[in-house]
């Protein structure tokens, strides 16, 4: 492993040499951002940390799952149990995996009843861009958006296309789409398909569930949008829609994921620009060994009008959230139950630029059927140094609302039925608690954002938590209380750049999340995190290659090691519409562990075949 990270700095300066034999740069295109406020921004113009993974990196990485994308990037931690389709946990700046707030398309998703987003079921064929903002961002979008805001846009496709990805694990990847405009309208259309045999996702380690054999996984989808232009404003509608099927050790799973959003943008009074949009997240999850069933609805409408005003831009929005969760169990009936919670909200921000310095002000009221009012605000400065560095403080509240089942779930227990001695074994239980009152913290951020040059940049930023009534499970039922307190602190370093055909991407973490009470570590944190991409085209080929680094991992009863993972890639287009890439993953074969118990893959390698009109 050691002269594999030895080869790194080879590799760099191989790849500098040919980059000097020409004096031609690569100006990047202003990245505009719609995320971190909620309008279109240069991504130069934000205060907070922003990250933005357009379709062109997706396809630089020959991404197979959106946990080759996320672990890339700093602040970001990622616990998977098992293989492609096991259940995926993300964690932002030490914060719990439910404090960071997923939107697609703008729309909030994720389940109302577990209060967790399902990571493992979205298709990569499926993503045009992913924005992430770090840093609390509650006052802007409600409940949840502590550790951060990941916002996924889905796909617009212009023309005919055909791609597949085969290879280890029987893996067999297909997405095809087609897309038109015409005077003033436009479609698009997008179906995936992912089938992999895949591993076991369990090993020795795992004394409930191991089972040595393979658990596979399905999912195909689709995407569609449309929008059409007046001369009042123009309509949009956009639907995703994935259907996947699941194998664990003890089982399998069925599950639905949809997200349906229409939207009207114009402008009235005095040119103020407005989005009125109603949105549906709809999932389901259907867990035949456990005869268990649960569904979730939202249905979500906002309204926001913003104004650029001399040196000012500000911003107004109001919003009205429907949720609800139906449970059934059929093997004990007196535990199925079905509630629901709405949440209205208003909200504000104003951003004003006076010479060298930029200030942010941002609030919110929301007011919630069941846990009651929360007021949420966030201030932000930013000030020039110079013309290539710019200094930048914010501080926050942000708060994270409790779920439906762990505010109404009923006492009770669940079995599963044993692979090894074909027993009906307990495997855990579980008791809502209707008095939880939402996690609460502050949170402080300074960063300098440097360009360098017009090819490189700089971005360094120290961050500080304090969260105050987390929910802690006690007791025989595993009752949620709010009981604990964390502190987290840390530093993350970003350096990217880019000039004739060489792409570098560095980035590092450093971070201490503790439980305050007990001085211990938060767990599947590692305090250490390095990732290093490069990538080189010479003219029709593309060589590549990106190596993730992570310290010790704590979890439950142990500390994991920490591990050192080297993907390696290349892609040659061999005309205006054939493209193959080849992908080796993991490619010296490390043995290493994110979750206690489970896998993670082995050696592997991809042949994609891509097609475009």
């Amino acid at each position: 492993m050691k002269n594999v990270i030895l080869l790194y700095p080879a590799l760099l300066i191989t790849s500098l040499n040919a980059h000097t034999q020409t004096n031609s740069e690569v100006y990047q295109q202003e990245t505009s951002v719609v995320t971190a406020s909620r309008y279109p921004q240069s991504q130069d113009e934000v205060i907070p940390s922003v990250t933005v993974i357009d379709r062109s990196d997706i396809l630089r990485l020959q991404a197979n799952s959106i946990f080759d994308i996320l672990s890339l990037q700093q602040g970001i931690d990622i616990a998977r149990n098992g293989g492609t389709g096991s259940a995926t946990s993300v964690f932002m700046r030490g914060t719990n995996s439910n404090h960071v707030l997923v939107l697609i398309d703008g729309m909030r998703v994720g389940s109302s009843f577990t209060g967790s987003f399902t990571w493992e079921h979205v298709p990569v064929s499926q993503i045009e861009r992913i924005e992430i903002v770090r840093g609390s961002r509650v006052s802007y979008y409600g409940a949840d958006a502590m550790g951060g805001v990941i916002n996924i846009i889905t796909r617009s496709q212009d023309n005919l296309y055909a791609r597949y990805t085969g290879g280890s694990f029987d893996t067999h990847n297909f997405d095809f789409g087609f897309g038109g405009s015409g005077k003033t309208s436009r479609y698009s259309v997008v179906l995936g398909s992912q089938k992999t045999d895949g591993f076991s996702a369990t090993n020795e380690n795992n004394f409930f569930s191991y089972d040595p054999d393979k658990d596979g996984y399905e999912n195909q989808s689709i995407n569609l949008k449309y929008s059409n232009k007046t001369n009042n404003g123009q309509f949009k509608i956009n639907l995703l829609h994935s259907q996947a099927d699941s194998d664990f050790d003890t089982g399998n799973s069925d599950s639905i994921e949809r997200v349906a959003r229409m939207s009207w943008d114009n402008t009235i009074f005095n040119d103020w620009a407005s989005e009125l949009s109603l949105g549906n997240n709809y999932n389901q999850l259907d867990t035949l060994i456990s005869s268990s069933y649960y569904q979730s609805n939202r249905l979500n409408l906002d309204w926001i009008i913003n104004k650029q005003i001399n040196n000012s831009h500000i911003s107004y929005g109001l919003t009205y959230r429907s949720e609800k969760a139906d449970f059934d169990n059929l093997n004990a009936p007196e535990v199925s139950f079905s509630d629901s919670r709405n949440n209205w909200a208003l909200f504000s921000n104003w951003q004003s630029v006076y010479e060298s310095h930029t200030l942010e002000l941002s609030a919110r009221y929301d007011n919630n059927s069941v846990y009651g009012s929360n007021l949420s605000a966030d201030v932000a400065m930013a000030r020039e140094l110079n013309q290539n560095n710019t200094l930048n403080f914010s501080v926050g509240s942000a708060f994270h609302a409790p779920s439906i089942n762990e505010l109404f779930s009923p006492n009770f227990q669940d079995f599963v039925v044993s692979p090894i001695t074909g027993e009906s074994v307990f495997a855990f239980s579980f008791e809502g608690n209707p008095d939880l009152k939402p996690e609460e913290s502050i949170n402080y951020e300074i960063g300098l954002n440097s360009n360098i040059s017009n090819t490189q940049n700089l971005n360094l930023n120290v961050f500080y938590y304090k969260i105050d009534q987390l929910i802690d499970f006690q007791g025989p039922t595993f009752k949620p209380i709010n009981i604990k307190e964390a502190t987290i602190k840390g530093f993350e370093a970003a350096y990217s750049y880019q000039k004739n055909g060489l792409a570098i991407n560095i980035n590092a973490t450093i971070q201490d999340a503790k439980n305050s009470m007990t001085d211990s570590a938060l767990l599947r944190r590692p305090d250490n995190k390095l990732n290093f991409s490069v990538d080189k085209t010479f003219n029709s080929l593309s060589i590549g290659s990106s190596m993730k680094y992570a310290s010790k991992n704590p979890d439950f009863g142990t500390e994991l090691d920490g591990y050192t993972v080297v993907d390696l890639r290349a892609s040659y287009r061999v005309s205006n519409h054939w493209k193959i890439g080849v992908k080796f993953e993991n490619a010296t074969d490390k043995e290493y562990q994110i979750i206690n118990g489970y896998n993670t893959p082995k050696s592997s390698g991809y042949l994609t075949i891509e097609w475009q009109q």
